[in-house]
């Protein structure tokens, strides 16, 4: 636990050096704002910007409620956009160590290969979820204040369900990061692999509820207020997770 304590800490010490806590939360933030001003206002950005010709828009149309302005600011901007971001910058958690030999010089020493992976995972897992939580907080902020109020209590649940799929998403690059070595063909196999995931639910429904990507539904129906939510999905995210590390761990020792 010494070990795990020492390069988690180590892990979060370099993120604060590259200002990573900085610009991965003005990002996140970014994207929670834009989505419920663009909502809001996007009739009023088509006149400004001269791009309303040919385009008609339905003075009548509905006003979108705070919990489908919500979803779409993850689905749209956190799953997609920010999904990108976040994985390009943590392509080279093992990588980097590899190439720069770090990777070697700790684990000559008395540390685990276990304390290892696990420090990696753990660290830029709070790292991600401490941007993505203000960023998330901020535009539940923006859409209350625009489209009315929202439970705070299925948000928080939002949030911590979500967390599962950011932990499942920093597994899956670690796991990566132990058979290919440059770091661009880690985040693009990530992410395909990650999208592959969000959008199956689409093909086959079965198949997708015994995916990690189905804490995304049931993060999402958070939002929802929806009633019949699977739990087990939960379950799911965690075994492959856990999964991921434990498939790491035996590729690295056989390296």
């Amino acid at each position: 636990m010494t070990n795990f304590n020492t390069l988690m800490r180590t892990e979060i010490v370099e993120a604060l050096k590259e200002f990573k806590f900085i610009w991965l939360t003005l990002f996140f933030v970014i994207l929670g704002v834009t989505q419920p001003l663009i909502n809001k206002y996007m009739d009023i950005i088509l006149e400004n910007v001269g791009g309303a010709d040919g385009i008609t828009i339905d003075p009548n149309r509905p006003t979108p409620s705070s919990a489908e302005v919500l979803l779409s600011t993850v689905s749209g901007q956190f799953n997609q956009i920010g999904l990108i971001i976040l994985t390009i910058s943590f392509m080279g958690l093992i990588a980097g160590d590899r190439n720069s030999g770090m990777q070697d010089f700790i684990l000559t020493r008395p540390v685990s290969l276990a304390s290892y992976l696990l420090s990696k995972l753990a660290s830029h897992w709070l790292i991600s979820m401490f941007s993505i939580s203000i960023g998330a907080a901020v535009s539940y902020t923006y859409t209350m204040m625009l489209f009315g109020s929202f439970s705070f209590s299925n948000f928080l649940l939002f949030l911590i369900l979500y967390s599962f799929w950011i932990l499942y998403v920093v597994s899956l690059t670690i796991l990566i990061s132990t058979f290919v070595k440059s770091p661009i063909l880690i985040a693009v196999t990530t992410i395909l692999i990650s999208m592959i995931l969000i959008i199956a639910k689409g093909f086959n429904h079965i198949l997708f509820q015994l995916s990690p990507g189905s804490i995304l539904t049931l993060a999402e129906n958070q939002l929802q207020s929806m009633q019949d939510l699977n739990y087990f999905a939960i379950l799911t995210c965690l075994f492959f997770i856990l999964f991921n590390i434990y498939l790491a761990n035996l590729k690295m020792k056989k390296s």
